[in-house]
């Protein structure tokens, strides 16, 4: 991914600007807050959550239960820590409208500390193609994750999150501060 680096977020976290009066900005830290007063995600969290999420897509959500248990015991494993792999990505990924960018949301929100938002935007931005071809890959999902990991133990990430994290009245976590710099720095191309 040509764009994963500190030096290409930085430079474009210099020219940041927060699109105002934007909902999507506004209803984030309600959906994080809506996950931290969980601490058990059940079938009742997965519908309420998965549609909300939704609401940011243009698509409506196709929700398959038929793996449950499997499914909420994944959710609650990333909720506590768990770094979920190729295979338990899939499992979700079928379970959610079989999207990984709707899963991405979902996890973010779950966990925003080792999940990132992914759509096509941020992919866009990083592979600097206009086709989404890939964006469904779980693989692909984690080179992103680890290259995020890579850049927020940056010895000068500090200056990035500050750049950043200013412009929000709310506490922000490092793979929240780099995808929204790569989502607005594509949105205002």
């Amino acid at each position: 991914m040509k764009n994963l680096n500190f030096e290409t977020i930085l430079k474009d976290a210099e020219k940041f600007v927060l699109t105002e009066n934007d909902s999507y900005i506004r209803t984030y830290p309600e959906f994080l807050k809506y996950f931290a007063n969980i601490d058990q995600i059940e079938e009742h969290h997965l519908v309420i959550s998965s549609h909300f999420v939704y609401g940011w897509m243009p698509t409506i959500i196709q929700l398959n239960l038929e793996q449950k248990n499997k499914v909420l015991f994944l959710l609650n494993a990333a909720k506590n820590g768990h770094i979920l792999n190729k295979s338990e990505l899939e499992i979700l990924k079928n379970s959610i409208n079989n999207s990984l960018v709707g899963l991405s949301k979902l996890l973010h929100f779950i966990n925003p500390r080792d999940y990132a938002i992914w759509d096509s935007r941020i992919f866009r931005y990083l592979t600097e193609k206009k086709s989404s071809y890939g964006i469904d890959k779980p693989e692909n999902y984690l080179e992103y994750l680890n290259g995020l990991k890579i850049i927020a133990e940056h010895i000068d990430y500090g200056k990035l999150h500050y750049i950043i994290a200013r412009n929000f009245d709310y506490e922000i976590h490092p793979n929240r501060a780099i995808e929204i710099t790569m989502f607005e720095t594509d949105r205002n191309r």
